[in-house]
């Protein structure tokens, strides 16, 4: 049913609105019922916006051709490293010719300026992902802004919003911008800029030592203490694995999706495989310990150990200021509460007897030269003194340890005695195992045409860090039954270097001609040079490239209740929503969108566990209204339970028909959102 709306839009000079969506406890939180009153419990980083700049009181008007001048804009930032923030600022069409959208020569844009980062130059703080630019949905990475409005004439204001990044390192940033009219001129007031503060994440609220790594047997005890400095309450203690903590200070998020993509929950990924033997000699022996009040002193005195010959940990201890017994983070996994890391413990199992041996491996330490059974259970250690082979190829140490990794299988003759020799035979080399690879066609640099493919590669969880992948594509004449056995001529397109503690990425390959494609990606083995293929599916580039709108944001072009099986009049459960889109789409995890009745109610939709609704994309072509639709452009919801009203009409109850007024973790494979606002159909009817 195609939709009826009428959208007005008042922009008041720096009038906010925010839609803020927050659960709160039932009762004060914890911090707040041990804290004394008026203490304060300091976030580890907080992101915040200054006053906006009021317009001045008088601008030119009248000028022959192209002008703008300046006319206010929002407060400058500050930020934590990688938190965004939306800017805007007004430009005053002081001209006589007006400013006209989608037409060369006569639409306004913003572009960059000098100084910083320079006339048409890329900037850390913004950009389409192209030239080193952050994508934060600029048209391109030296066009800031582009007019909103269709058309904007002499004496009319044009509200310019774009979306700024911190950098991952603390400190003040600027933006100078420039308005322009591209293929025409630049115009005036060409000293506006944004003044951006990146803040430093403060990991010295608490403060913990020792601060250097061991290595210890298992089910002995390391001990620690945790200094809290201007802070009171209480502190949750935890572990995260050493491994996937990096130097900068953020933390590992990697929870996925049901297609396996990583979503995350912005939520640290704790560990279970040590526990708290004591907390201020108290005896524990969880590996999570809830609110350990902060005495006087400050100090917290713990002991930790494991079982687990596998085991390789850091103990945390941070405020957990919302009560989710969890260390909660913003986007870029940077911590959002006071939190103190200690540094890492490994336990390991004891060393081995002199025999021989069949084993998978299941952890490394190429530092300290020893290696640990998947089973846990023994340690053996290795030096310049032994014999190393791959299969009947002999290896020297170096080339030992370039393979060595956790799953390998290893067959040895083992001599606990550190004099004595021992030799070691990689029977099976799981470290560099050919990944998966995945392509899809979409509009990724913004040129509002589908003609950029994207990869995502996926290693197996056991193939080594930082290995850098080759990425080699060719086009075909004809869809075959694979890439494997149809693609030929192959030439590199680049490569890709797997981000430590990631096992999935993503490669990019820009503004590819209409025709048919193959990509492979392969990883090669140092010592035998050996090269490992994963070949990805037949991607079509359409003839000529599929056009999208304006920043490639998704619509819903058809949207329709298909079956309502309780109350006629009534959302409830059994009842199915089918909505078509313009764009192959994904969902993540906890997919949500909000319907409005005619009176009054606001009601939301969650797909999911924990939600009121099954979601899912049609994995075949699908018609609806006598229209097919691809794989991915059909969302089918089942309603499992009414929907939960969020604010209630005169009548109980999400009533039909229904608008969809928004959503939330439905986009396209590129990231865009769904554009509810500006899709043809968003009412949810009768059934059709």
């Amino acid at each position: 049913m195609e939709r009826v709306r009428a959208a007005v839009r008042l922009l008041t000079a720096f009038a906010v609105v925010a839609l803020v969506a927050a659960t709160a406890p039932a009762g004060p939180s914890r911090a707040a019922q041990v804290a004394p009153s008026g203490t304060s419990r300091a976030q580890a980083c907080v992101s915040s916006v200054g006053p906006g700049i009021a317009p001045p009181g008088t601008v030119p008007s009248g000028l022959p051709g192209f002008h703008a001048s300046w006319y206010g804009q929002s407060g400058y930032p500050t930020l934590c490293p990688g938190d965004k923030s939306t800017a805007v600022v007004a430009y005053y069409n002081s001209g006589t010719r007006g400013w006209v959208s989608g037409r060369l020569g006569e639409m306004a844009f913003l572009g960059t300026w000098t100084p910083l980062p320079g006339q048409d130059q890329p900037s850390s703080l913004g950009g389409d992902g192209t030239n080193g630019s952050p994508a934060t949905g600029w048209p391109r990475y030296n066009r800031v802004a582009a007019q909103p409005a269709d058309y904007v004439g002499p004496n009319q204001v044009s509200w310019f919003q774009f979306t700024i990044q911190a950098p991952q390192q603390p400190g003040t940033y600027r933006l100078y911008i420039r308005p322009l009219v591209e293929g025409a001129n630049w115009m005036e007031d060409f000293g506006v800029f944004w003044q951006v503060t990146v803040r430093a994440v403060d990991l010295t609220g608490v403060l913990v030592s020792p601060t250097t790594a061991l290595t210890q047997a298992i089910n002995t005890t390391r001990s620690y203490t945790a200094q809290a400095n201007g802070i009171t309450g209480c502190l949750d203690l935890a572990f995260v694995d050493a491994a996937t903590y990096p130097v900068d200070g953020s933390f590992r998020d990697a929870e996925t999706d049901a297609s396996g993509k990583v979503v995350g929950d912005d939520k640290a990924d704790l560990s279970t495989a040590a526990t708290f033997s004591t907390v201020n000699g108290v005896q524990k022996g969880t590996s999570y310990v809830d609110c350990v009040v902060i005495p006087p002193s400050g100090t917290i005195d713990v002991t930790v150990t494991s079982a687990n010959g596998n085991a390789n940990v850091r103990p945390i201890f941070f405020q957990d200021t919302n009560n989710n017994n969890a260390l909660d983070l913003n986007a870029t996994n940077f911590p959002t509460e006071t939190v103190g890391v200690g540094a890492p413990v490994r336990f390991i199992p004891p060393n081995a007897a002199s025999s021989s041996y069949t084993i998978t491996v299941g952890a490394v330490n190429t530092d300290e030269k020893y290696f640990v059974d998947s089973a846990g259970t023994k340690t053996f250690h290795y030096d310049g003194n032994d014999i190393y082979q791959l299969g009947s190829m002999n290896l020297t140490l170096a080339q030992f340890e370039q393979l060595l990794s956790t799953g390998d299988g290893i067959t040895m003759t083992y001599s606990a005695d550190s004099t004595g020799m021992s030799s070691f035979t990689i029977t099976s080399d799981v470290g560099r195992a050919a990944p998966t690879v995945v392509g899809n066609v979409d509009d990724y640099d913004n040129e509002n045409v589908q003609d950029d493919i994207q990869l995502t590669i996926t290693e197996p969880p056991t193939n080594v860090d930082d290995i850098v992948y080759q990425v080699w594509g060719t086009s075909v004449t004809a869809l075959g039954p694979s890439c494997e056995t149809s693609g030929g001529g192959y030439a590199p397109r680049g490569t890709l270097q797997m981000p430590r503690g990631q096992d999935t990425a993503k490669f990019l390959d820009r503004q590819i001609s209409s025709g048919f494609y193959c990509y492979r990606v392969g990883v090669t083995n140092p010592v035998t040079n050996t090269t490992l293929w994963a070949y990805s599916n037949f991607i079509t580039v359409e003839t000529p490239p599929t056009p999208v709108g304006p920043n490639a944001d998704p619509r819903s072009i058809d949207a329709r209740v298909t079956t309502v099986a309780g109350l006629a009049n009534t959302f409830d459960a059994g009842d199915v929503i089918k909505i078509a889109f313009s764009k192959d789409m994904k969902l993540a995890t906890g997919a949500r969108l909000q319907g409005v009745d005619a009176d009054g109610t606001f009601a939301d939709i969650v797909c999911g566990t924990g939600g009121n609704a099954s979601c899912a994309l049609n994995a075949a072509t699908e018609t609806l209204a006598g229209t097919p639709y691809g794989p991915n452009r059909v969302l089918t919801i089942t309603l499992t339970a009414n929907p939960t009203t969020i604010q209630p009409g005169s009548t109980p109850g999400l009533q039909l028909p229904a608008t969809i007024s928004e959503a939330a973790g439905i986009s396209d494979l590129a990231g865009n959102p769904w554009d509810v606002l500006a899709s043809p159909d968003g009412v949810l009817g009768a059934p059709d």
